[in-house]
């Protein structure tokens, strides 16, 4: 097996990976924010954000809180959003990175 294409399959791995943690903290994230600014279903307003491919769902999100200031959140609280918010950062360096190593190996390769 040609080392490229082997790569190739790492580094679609870790955009993957660097993808489904990414989800994950913008969900965590915005679980967290609704909670705080107390809306109701915060999980279900967690799981909109999170879905889609052209983030419509934050971005409705993002406009419907808009009405509803922070109410109730505390210093640790906000020490776990910052650690989430880096969480994300580094998914995205992972899709990131990967998506262009796939891309030079699989162009290595002739694909």
């Amino acid at each position: 097996m040609d080392k490229n294409i082997v790569l190739a399959v790492i580094f679609g791995a870790a955009a993957v990976v660097g993808a489904m943690e990414t989800v994950y903290q913008i969900y965590r994230l915005t679980v967290m924010d609704a909670a705080a600014r107390g809306l109701k279903h915060p999980k279900l307003w967690g799981l909109l954000a999170a879905n889609g491919n052209n983030s419509s769902g934050l971005l409705l999100y993002l406009i419907g809180r808009r009405n509803y200031p922070m109410n109730s959140i505390d210093s640790r609280q906000s020490v776990v959003m910052e650690k989430r918010k880096k969480a994300a950062g580094i998914g995205l360096v992972f899709v990131a990175v990967g998506a262009i190593g796939l891309l030079v190996c699989l162009g290595r390769v002739g694909l």
